[in-house]
């Protein structure tokens, strides 16, 4: 007996000196360092802290707002591009700007009008000593024509359109053709100096182009059209081609959202599918679209969020049981075949009413009926909701996109109030405000605690120019893919552009080759994952600091792996292979780019080539 008792009193004391050193290692922030939480196996997503002995100095990007309204939007632009890309920036005030010392490491931001308010002899003097100027939008002011590499200027020219590239930024990026509207550029008629380089153009007229003075450089975008979200990719990466070296992070994450499914299904026979595949229009959905669908899936390594619909009706006369009989076949048929492959299920809504009051912004042309008030929109919810949980009892409505993107404040609440387990409104990257458009940001609601704001960036099986290059900015500027398509589309000669189901799967075989191509390293989620890991992706830190010889990295809270771009200057370059921190892969035909991949909480890249 007394042996056994000092085997006890032995084993206790063994697990009360493990749970000390436990308190110790939490109480010195170690524990995650050395054991990565995972918060759940849903959002897959591991938490790393460390330190190392960091040396260098920061890459600061001094941004300087005028009062114009294009400085203040150019600003605002460059400003979310940064924070997405987790790089560091500081405000500088005008009385600040004569005081800037030179250093390769910093960059001065100018935009917009009142170039006369700037000290320009002091400016020269910062970047001659070898500081870098970035003018994110144009200004016509010769006196600065030296520094920033014009040999004549002529006037403005407006209602330029497209853009050509003659230097790559991102291998990603399309030529958009002059026949586009996704630019329309304001720009300066120029004659560039021969030290000028241009790197992309607008029918002809320079809209990009960088120059060294001194030991320093500048990069010059002559164009008002940076002030559109689709530019953020482009001035980050535009911006990094200054310093000797800059390091920008990437979300990572690849979100596919497919709205009204599940959904009643039409009950009216369709000539398109019939034309193609002889078939109804529920043996089409059940044989050839969702096959074709979640082999796509299995290809290009996608994640379905479906979005179900209870009815297209645009009354709120059906009871809960009428819900249930009526959607039974695609609840119990494409509901289940979506949650067993993997994907998740949101809410589309009630009906594809928008829910808007009738004194709230609402597209006419639609010609949706609006909602009486706040209350009747709650019930409708409430009663899509039973429906689901009848079919699906153990799952939760977690994600609301809104039928064709249109919200407002009276809706936003009402939600709230009758979803429970509501964490994400999933809007639009852009769009059109005036018309109701509900358009997001990456950011929890000001108001509503604990909803997130997770904008969908892209749309449709058509694969033209603008698309890609829509996509291409938003996964250049902060590795994020969010798109979203509508099993119905193949039904609609507009919506599909003409095309058959056939030619439309061969658009997002595209689409998923272009993924597979330059953003392999994106992670395929379902919405909530996706916005677990976007969250605890802004709050974590990145500390980076650079030399000559080399650059650290230290993250506090960052995800498992953490995704990197790394640019280094021409004749430097990074060691491609495996590391102790990680893996580092050279970007396809761009010049000096780097993919890191980290799996530590630290790392120290060294920086190869002449050091001149």
């Amino acid at each position: 007996m007394k042996k056994q008792a000092v085997q006890t009193v032995i084993i206790l004391g063994m697990f009360l000196m493990m749970f000390i050193l436990l308190l110790q290692l939490i109480r010195l922030d170690k524990f995650h360092q050395w054991f990565p939480y995972v918060s759940s196996a849903e959002q897959d997503v591991e938490t790393m802290t460390g330190e190392m002995d960091v040396q260098g100095e920061p890459l600061t990007i001094y941004l300087h707002e005028n009062d114009s309204d294009l400085s203040r939007s150019l600003i605002e632009n460059l400003t979310y591009s940064l924070d997405y890309a987790k790089v560091e920036y500081e405000e500088i005030e005008r009385d600040q700007l004569a005081e800037l010392s030179p250093s390769r490491h910093k960059v001065l931001v100018l935009a917009g009008e009142h170039s006369g308010e700037w000290p320009r002899s002091d400016i020269e003097r910062f970047v001659e000593g070898g500081g870098n100027l970035f003018v994110g939008a144009r200004f016509l002011d010769p006196s600065w024509n030296s520094l920033v590499g014009i040999e004549q200027s002529n006037g403005f020219t407006d209602a330029l359109h497209g853009m050509q590239f003659k230097e790559v930024l991102h291998p990603a990026y399309p030529n958009i053709g002059p026949e586009s509207r996704l630019f329309t550029h304001s720009s300066i008629d120029v004659v560039l100096n021969d030290a000028a380089k241009v790197l992309a153009e607008a029918e002809g007229t320079p809209v990009l182009w960088s120059h060294s003075y001194g030991e320093g450089n500048v990069m010059f975008w002559n164009t008002t059209a940076v002030v559109d979200k689709n530019t953020r990719g482009l001035l980050l990466r535009s911006l990094a081609q200054l310093p000797p070296v800059m390091v920008s992070a990437q979300a990572a994450i690849k979100v596919m959202h497919i709205d009204d499914f599940p959904a009643p299904l039409p009950f009216e026979t369709s000539d398109i599918i019939q034309q193609e595949f002889d078939l109804s229009t529920k043996d089409f959905y059940t044989d050839i679209w969702w096959e074709d669908m979640k082999n796509l899936a299995e290809s290009y390594d996608l994640a379905y969020t479906g979005y179900l619909i209870g009815t297209y009706r645009d009354d709120t006369q059906l009871v809960g049981e009428g819900l249930v009989t009526r959607n039974r076949y695609p609840m119990l048929f494409f509901g289940r075949s979506l949650l067993s492959f993997g994907g998740e299920i949101g809410l589309h809504g009630y009906n594809h009413q928008s829910l808007v009051t009738g004194d709230e912004p609402l597209d006419p042309e639609l010609g949706y009926v609006p909602w009486e008030d706040q209350e009747q929109m709650a019930r409708s919810i409430e009663e899509v909701q039973e429906m689901f949980h009848y079919y699906f009892p153990q799952e939760r409505l977690t994600t609301y996109v809104p039928p064709s993107n249109i919200l407002n404040e009276t809706g936003k609440h009402a939600l709230a109030e009758t979803l429970p387990h509501l964490t994400t409104i999933a809007g639009l990257y852009t769009g059109n405000e005036e018309l109701g458009s509900y358009v997001q940001e990456y950011e929890f609601d000001e108001e509503l605690e604990g909803l997130y704001h997770f904008p969908r960036i892209s749309s449709g099986y058509v694969e033209g120019e603008v698309q890609k290059f829509v996509q291409a900015d938003a996964l250049a500027n902060f590795g994020m893919f969010a798109h979203f398509v509508h099993p119905d589309d193949v039904m609609d000669p507009y919506r599909s552009n003409g095309m058959t189901w056939s030619e439309m799967r061969g658009q997002l075989t595209t689409m998923g080759e272009f993924l597979s191509r330059h953003f392999s390293y994106t992670e395929p989620l379902v919405q909530s994952s996706a916005t677990k890991k976007m969250i605890q992706y802004q709050e974590s830190d990145l500390k980076v600091r650079y030399t000559d010889e080399a650059v650290f990295i230290e993250g506090q809270g960052i995800v498992d792996p953490t995704v990197l771009y790394v640019k280094v200057e021409k004749g430097k370059y990074l060691l491609a292979g495996e590391h102790s921190f990680g893996r580092i892969q050279k970007v396809e035909d761009a010049e000096g780019l780097y993919l890191v991949t980290m799996t530590s909480p630290t790392a120290k890249i060294e920086i190869k080539g002449d050091l001149s």
